[in-house]
């Protein structure tokens, strides 16, 4: 019986379980449950430094785990959509949430739905939520992140005022607030359970909608308003403003005909994807040293997928999955088809796989990899 067992070694045992084996375990074990094993901070850690990083698929309504066979010898079509995935109901008009764009932080997904006009934070694995109703109902984005500065974190949401300038830079957003006008910078804090607004000033840019969190802090692709002079912006939610950070490569064309994506590994470096148009050719760069004001890069992979005529077309999302030997994972639109997606791998020395997907029409499915903040 595993009750019989020292608590060192049975914490041994279930730091090498997946994370859905644990969740089943609340019910069938309260004994760990309620002595809060699954919520102490060491033994999460420890789970993680065994597991290492998992993987998910947000497609369609469903958050799916494809860490059990991603390094399978029959990863393909049929085993990707054949993935058991957790959905999310809207308990004020009972339908399913679309988690296709939902913002990560930390295991957990801030999701819109638009139809009841509000936002809710879902750790999937867990089965926790809270639901939050914005202040305003203009079109914005969102993201997520906590203040480093405190002993607990205070899970803040962050919402951008933006909208899509339709004709220009495609699936980008422009970002409109002043001091002065309706639309500006708002907060969420979990603690206090409620908005309030902040004084950031931004120029006139444009922002990629797909934005990363990485150690509290959340980045996103920026441009200037004519396609140009591309940047990262990274919003601080300690100390609540925004920085602008160097991207490791030169930009001759506007934004819409080139692929750029932005990914995190570990909760410990960024990753940049870009794909030039004319060349073809894929760089993916890992940062080195990320500070308030600089952020230093190296290469990580080049692919050149010329050979296979391939583009990888906006919206898209990546993860590394395996850093060694330097295999990654893509998930992007399609160009023409609007119910299709493209999953692609990518190795050294320009080998790629590709499989195409069925989707909602224009819900083109996430890829990212995580670390639970909570198991419980």
């Amino acid at each position: 019986m595993i009750s019989t067992l020292p608590q060192d070694l049975v914490e041994e045992i279930l730091s090498r379980a997946p994370v859905k084996s644990l969740r089943r375990l609340r019910s069938t074990c309260k004994r760990w449950y309620h002595q809060a094993l699954f919520k102490d901070p060491r033994f999460i850690k420890k789970h993680f430094d065994k597991t290492r990083q998992y993987h998910a698929l947000m497609l369609n309504h469903k958050a799916c785990s494809l860490s059990s066979i991603l390094h399978g010898a029959n990863f393909d079509a049929e085993t990707i959509l054949g993935v058991d995935g957790l959905s999310l109901v809207d308990p004020h008009d009972n339908e399913l949430v679309d988690v296709t764009k939902a913002f990560h932080c930390h295991g957990m997904l801030l999701c819109t739905h638009p139809k009841s006009n509000s936002l809710v934070v879902w750790n999937p694995f867990s089965g926790k939520t809270r639901w939050v109703q914005p202040q305003k109902h203009y079109n914005s984005a969102y993201a997520m992140g906590y203040d480093k500065n405190e002993l607990c974190r205070n899970y803040k949401i962050l919402m951008l005022p933006c909208y899509y300038d339709h004709g220009k830079l495609g699936s980008w957003k422009k970002l409109d607030a002043t001091l002065e006008g309706d639309l500006r910078f708002e907060i969420y804090e979990f603690g206090s359970d409620s908005w309030r607004s902040v004084d950031v000033i931004t120029t006139q840019a444009y922002l990629q909608p797909g934005g990363v969190s990485l150690k509290g802090d959340t980045y996103w692709v920026l441009s200037n308003h004519k396609g140009f002079d591309y940047s990262l912006l990274s919003f601080d939610f300690s100390k609540e403003r925004l920085q602008r950070l160097c991207v490791p490569t030169s930009h001759d064309e506007p934004f819409n005909s080139d692929t750029m994506a932005l990914s995190v590994v570990r909760e410990e470096h960024l990753l940049l994807l870009y794909q030039s148009n004319e060349t073809l050719m894929v760089n993916i760069w890992i940062t080195e040293e990320i500070e308030t004001t600089f952020v230093s890069w190296c290469m990580f992979l080049k692919v050149d997928l010329k050979p296979h005529v391939h583009f990888i077309w906006n919206p898209t999302s990546f993860f590394i999955i395996d850093m060694e030997k330097k295999v990654v994972l893509c998930c992007h639109g399609s160009r023409d088809i609007s119910d299709q997606f493209c999953m692609l791998r990518m190795v050294p020395g320009g080998g790629m796989s590709r499989w195409y997907l069925p989707t909602r029409p224009w819900h083109v499915p996430t890829l990212f990899g995580y670390v639970p903040e909570e198991l419980a």
